[in-house]
């Protein structure tokens, strides 16, 4: 893989950047903060869609983006000769992802899952890979070398992904446990050979039990068959017996009932005989009585003409007094809509000074907006360079708090004579960023709150005049629904007045004598109980046919009614039933039945000791299956615990293998660079299983703690490049080109520099890309391609 070019747009620091990186030693130089490390996370992120930090969210956009501006990763790149171009993007508040590879310039994968599994499954290698293979730190080159044995272990183990296999093994080894355990703690519920013959012998008896017991069930069925059938034959004969009986019963009641109705019959014939001649003597008194009637009626109607004449005169009154009263509202409603008139003339010019008060607080309010937002970004602008100095000073105050044995911030190597100069550096960027960002932010926005607070003003004021337009409009408003409903009353009492005048001219015709009233009143009250008493002789008299009617009826049904009592008497006594013989076959019955639940318990009780056998048989058997399921798991259980410690041995043997040509591997590849970078002054450096590293000198083997500084980094850059060799080796990704240092150069002196920058010209001709990584200004110029950020 070599990277051709990468384009970020608003990516953690950078709003806009594009690079083409060229081929070679390139060298990307620039001061702490400057973004250099960011470009190689951006590198990560396009391939993979993560920084090392997975929780990436927080922190990826720019901070001068808004939520609507777009993240945006772009990077080319060549492998195997193909051109390829991956693109991650982020949208909108929740950042949502988005993903394409194009090959060749054509879109070969889109989606952010997909893409990064197309990435992997291109460079055989996945993230936590690519970094162990291409990337490397000044603190991972020291550690190497200046880690105790089991740390330095341990660190290149999880470099070249060996830490795996441990766990697979440690995981295996406690599984092997587990199974263990769980076989001895399942044979302690097995049955032993005893007890799995005795429960055998123990069915089988149970059985026989079972049979005997059937048996008689099936005996005593037969007997209770019969006892069914005798029950059934007495219960028929019994029916019939208690039908005889209730069919006489029955007859009985008829007869009584018929008796009771003859009775009745009786007393209804003297009572409607009573009643017909008081009617009779009611009739003569009516007839007296004739000339009432006549007279009353004459007088009612006589009294109704009076109650309309009374009427209309009060009719006519209210009309009279209504009259009045709308003449006053007519005045009235006429002065009021003359008023009104007058009052909503001014509506139209308020109107047009509204909309112009509104046209000039809309553009006053935009640009006060405007001005909002733009002294937002420069708030923010100027909290971001204000955290640089805090940050750098913090650096200034802790490197001055130990002195010139302090490391550096960025590279972690001692400053010792650089410390003047590391010093300097932070406090320039403190002072540039205090006069020419913070001081000239701070004047642009005293500018702009004071035009703020101007618009703010002016905002106020056509606030104030819109208010007295609205609510001189709305008083207008008011009084024109005034004046419409002062128009409708208007109306309304012009045309209740015609209406009235109409219906006055009408009654003027209709007169009411008050006296003759009275009097027709009273001669009327005086008539009325004597009408009254006339009326009820009326309707007692309606009742004399009905009467007559029903004593005719009365006595033919007595008649009826005699002839019906002796028929039922004659039926009675044809109904034969013999009591003492229904009893005796009663009591039969009752004994049948006493000897079939007597059976039915016998039965039970038998299919009870049935279904208790049949359970201690089940119990039985299932005890013995139970025991034959606990004996399979456990072979099963030491059938897996076989294939594990299996597993274990090829594992343990895969493990001495991959060691014994790892360690050589890197000694090979390390020993080759480092005999070509020290021109042969050591021919070859050894790193044992155990990861721990010698050189030779002049052919005695030495531990690397003895050498100089310089050595020991020369020796420890070589070990890096073997290791991220081998790796790329194991993950069959060769056709990676590229390799990236953060930071090697530290604060060592000149001469150490030259050595490490000579040994990366040594083997440049294995990569097509060497990247280093710094923060030293004056050492761009031993690069062949500078990148100045």
């Amino acid at each position: 893989m070599i990277l051709s070019k990468l384009h970020l747009e608003n990516f953690k620091r950078y709003s806009s950047f594009d690079i083409e990186f060229g081929e070679g030693l390139i060298g990307i130089i620039g001061k702490n903060g400057s973004g250099k490390s960011t470009l190689f996370e951006a590198i990560l992120f396009a391939l993979y869609g993560e920084l090392r930090n997975k929780k990436f969210k927080e922190v990826i956009r720019n901070a001068s983006a808004s939520d609507k501006d777009a993240v945006v990763v772009e990077l080319d790149f060549e492998f195997e000769s193909m051109a390829y171009k991956v693109v991650r993007e982020f949208r909108g508040k929740a950042l949502s992802a988005n993903a394409k590879l194009y090959k060749n310039g054509e879109l070969s994968t889109s989606g952010a899952k997909e893409v990064t599994t197309a990435i992997i499954k291109l460079t055989k290698m996945s993230k936590e890979a690519f970094l162990h293979t291409l990337f490397a730190s000044q603190k991972e080159l020291t550690s190497l070398s200046t880690l105790k044995n089991e740390d330095r272990k341990k660190m290149i183990r999880k470099l070249l992904g060996l830490e795996k296999i441990d766990f697979v093994e440690n995981e295996l080894i406690e599984k092997s446990r587990e199974l263990k355990r769980d076989i001895a703690a399942s044979a302690e519920f097995l049955l032993g050979e005893e007890e799995l013959k005795s429960k055998t012998v123990l069915i089988k008896e149970t059985t026989v039990i079972k049979q005997a017991f059937e048996k008689e069930v099936k005996t005593k069925s037969l007997e209770l068959e019969t006892t069914k059938k005798q029950e059934l034959h007495v219960k028929q004969e019994l029916e019939l017996f208690v039908k005889t009986k209730e069919q006489k019963q029955k007859l009985i009641s008829e007869l009584s009932l018929i008796k009771n109705s003859i009775t009745s019959n009786l007393a209804t014939q003297t009572k409607l005989t009573e009643e017909l001649k008081n009617l009779e003597t009611k009739a003569k008194e009516l007839k007296a009585q004739s000339s009432v009637k006549k007279e009353y009626e004459s007088l009612s109607t006589k009294l109704k003409e009076q109650e309309t004449l009374k009427n209309i005169q009060i009719k006519k009154e209210g009309l009279e007094k209504e009259q009045t009263q709308l003449r006053a509202q007519y005045t009235k409603a006429k002065a009021d809509i003359a008023t009104l008139e007058e009052q909503v003339k001014p509506y139209e010019t308020l109107l047009g000074q509204k909309k112009e008060n509104e046209a000039l607080h809309v553009k006053i309010k935009t640009e006060l907006t405007g001005k909002q937002t733009e002294q937002k970004q420069l708030q923010n602008e100027l909290s971001a360079e204000q955290r640089v100095v805090l940050d750098t000073q913090q650096k200034i105050a802790k490197i001055q708090s130990l002195g010139r044995e302090s490391n550096c911030p960025t590279c972690t190597r001692q400053l010792l004579d650089e410390y003047d100069n590391v010093i300097a550096s932070l406090n320039d960027i403190v002072q540039k960023t205090q006069s020419q960002k913070i001081d000239k932010t701070k004047e642009k926005l005293e500018l702009l709150t004071k035009q703020i607070g101007e618009l703010e003003l002016q905002k106020e004021q056509t606030q104030k005049a819109l208010h007295v337009n609205e609510t001189a409009l709305s008083l207008i408003l008011s009084k024109q629904k005034d004046l419409a409903s002062a128009k409708e009353h208007f109306t309304k009492v012009s045309e209740q007045g015609k209406r009235n005048k109409e219906e006055l001219d009408k009654l003027a015709q209709h007169a009411y004598d008050e006296a003759l009233h009275v009097s027709l009143q009273k001669s009327f009250l005086e008539l009325k109980p004597k009408y009254e008493a006339v009326l009820s002789l009326e309707a007692e008299l309606k009742r004399e046919q009905g009467v007559r009617e029903d004593l005719a009826l009365t006595c033919k049904s007595a008649e009826a009614l005699h002839v019906k009592a002796k028929e039922k008497e004659t039926e009675v006594s044809k109904t034969l039933y013999d009591e003492p013989k229904h009893t005796a076959k009663q009591s039969e019955y009752d004994e049948l039945q006493k000897q079939k639940e007597k059976q039915y318990s016998v039965i039970s009780e038998l299919k009870e000791k049935i279904a208790k056998n049949e359970g201690e048989i089940k119990t039985l058997q299932n005890a013995l299956e139970n025991n034959d399921i606990q004996l399979k798991k456990v072979q099963s259980k030491k059938d897996d615990l076989q294939d594990y410690e299996k597993i274990k041995l090829s594992l343990s043997e895969f493990k001495t293998k991959l060691n014994s040509k790892i360690a050589p591997r890197i000694s090979q590849i390390a020993s080759q660079m480092y005999a070509t970078i020290t021109k042969g002054k050591y021919q070859y450096i050894e790193v044992n299983n155990d990861f721990d590293f010698f050189i030779y000198d002049e052919g005695k083997c030495y531990p690397i703690e003895r050498f100089s500084g310089g050595e020991i980094d020369l020796a420890n850059l070589v070990l890096r490049i073997a290791i991220s060799k081998t790796l790329s080796e194991l993950n069959g990704a060769s056709s990676v080109g590229f390799l990236a240092f953060d930071e090697v150069f530290g604060s060592q002196d000149e001469n150490r520099r030259m050595e490490i920058l000579e040994a990366f010209h040594t083997i440049k001709e294995q990569y097509r890309q060497i990247f280093l990584i710094s923060h030293e200004m004056e050492i761009k110029e031993m690069f062949e391609r500078v990148i100045e950020l």
